[in-house]
């Protein structure tokens, strides 16, 4: 089911080797953008995606199958898979041939899994996490020669670019397919990022809150980012603006440029595939 479908008349398809493309998957989504050379963005296109055979590899496949604008060839891929399983170690203390040891004291690697890790240089990271293989062997077979990340790599890519431009600390709350991510920087550091499953607005105020208090963090003054898969006539946002005062829906980072369809756009509600974009 398509939920949003939206294409500049500057794309031309013939030139698709000269733009990137960046695809967000999660459990019951399947979203794309494309991006040119100059950072402008051509597409934006997002699908509930229809699971009825039970299989969320099938739905994935239909999904592509049926968009015939993405088997044209691209600069550059990347994929992106939403899940909650993942954790995150020092650079310094980083050692490749110990990603497995490093997941089991957060969760169990499932049949099936492996353990990843995508670096992130900047922050002096690697966000190491579980990954479903045949949803790596479909991603690949799909678009030959992508790059896969994990979206906490993605959200961290994206908000520190907005962090810096803060004087204090700044918490950030992300919404994907029943997942919320939370992510605090002071400055240019990062203190807390975090994923945790929720149904309903009291499980959202409840991590977010927790996180809160965690840190001193004062919800009559500290604004609140927002982000995802929200609205402000939802009952999370109300909710949420019960026990937080400021809350604020993230821009796009300065560098992004908006043709007039996109413009008309919340770019927050597409926070995750623009933040997928600047991985590298």
């Amino acid at each position: 089911m398509i939920i949003k479908d939206i294409t500049e008349d500057t794309l031309v398809k013939k030139y698709t080797n000269t733009y990137e493309l960046s695809i967000l998957i999660g459990v019951d989504s399947f979203d794309y953008m494309v991006l040119d050379g100059q950072q402008q963005v051509l597409a934006l296109k997002t699908f509930g995606l229809q699971n009825e055979t039970g299989s969320h590899l099938a739905a994935v496949e239909a999904a592509f199958q049926a968009e015939k604008f993405l088997h044209q060839p691209f600069r550059n891929i990347r994929v992106g898979f939403v899940s909650g399983r993942n954790t995150l170690l020092p650079q310094r203390l980083y050692d490749e041939n110990e990603n497995e040891a490093y997941l089991r004291q957060i969760t169990e690697l499932l049949p099936g899994e492996a353990a990843r890790a995508d670096a992130l240089p900047v922050l002096s990271l690697y966000n190491v996490y579980a990954a479903a293989l045949d949803e790596i062997t479909l991603a690949r077979r799909l678009f030959p020669g992508c790059r896969i990340f994990h979206i906490t790599t993605a959200l961290l890519e994206g908000l520190r670019h907005l962090a810096v431009q803060q004087e204090r600390r700044s918490i950030f709350a992300h919404l994907k397919d029943g997942m919320l991510f939370v992510v605090l920087f002071e400055g240019k550091e990062l203190l807390f990022a975090n994923a945790f499953p929720y149904q309903a607005a009291k499980d959202f105020i409840y991590f977010i809150l927790l996180v809160f208090q965690q840190f001193g963090l004062q919800p009559e003054s500290q604004t609140l980012h927002l982000s995802g898969q929200l609205l402000p006539d939802s009952e999370i946002y109300r909710e949420a603006l019960r026990y937080i005062r400021n809350l604020e829906f993230v821009p796009a980072p300065a560098f992004f440029k908006f043709g007039p369809r996109i413009s008309q756009e919340p770019h927050y509600l597409y926070f995750g595939l623009l933040s997928l974009s600047l991985c590298t």
